[in-house]
């Protein structure tokens, strides 16, 4: 009768060794995914501000000039310069602030890149690997 051998299973250091390259592959990819989702985030707000920025300029001046029609169509009504460019002035503050008031809260309304599962799944892998290890 032939006695039957079992292949012989690799020694524990290896095998405690394939695991750890294992989780380490995997800690570094989920850290690699979370630095693009973050630098995807930050390349979106910078266009999005930049294009604020530039719709900004072109309603500021807009407006600025429509004010300046408006400081010349009230002479009839109000005779002194003066008193129609600070009341066009006092018009414009006031539009101009509460405009950058309702961007400035939307603005902070918004929220970075969801970053929660790939943060907790690289501290579940280390603690794996740590109740892995003292076991």
């Amino acid at each position: 009768m032939a006695t039957q051998t079992s292949p012989k299973s690799p020694p524990i250091g290896e095998i405690l060794h394939g695991i750890g390259q294992d989780v380490r592959t995997i800690a570094i990819d989920e850290l690699e995914l979370s630095r693009r989702k973050l630098g995807d985030f930050m390349e979106s707000l910078l266009i999005k501000a930049s294009i604020a920025l530039l719709g900004a300029t072109v309603v500021l001046i807009g407006f600025g000039m429509l004010c300046m029609v408006a400081v010349a169509a009230l002479e009839p009504v109000i005779h002194p310069l003066w008193l129609r460019l600070l009341l066009m002035a006092i018009v414009y503050i006031a539009i101009g602030g509460t405009a950058v008031w309702l961007y400035a809260k939307k603005m902070t309304s918004m929220h970075g890149p969801d970053l929660e599962k790939q943060l907790s799944e690289v501290g579940e892998t280390i603690d794996a690997v740590k109740n892995g290890l003292e076991h």
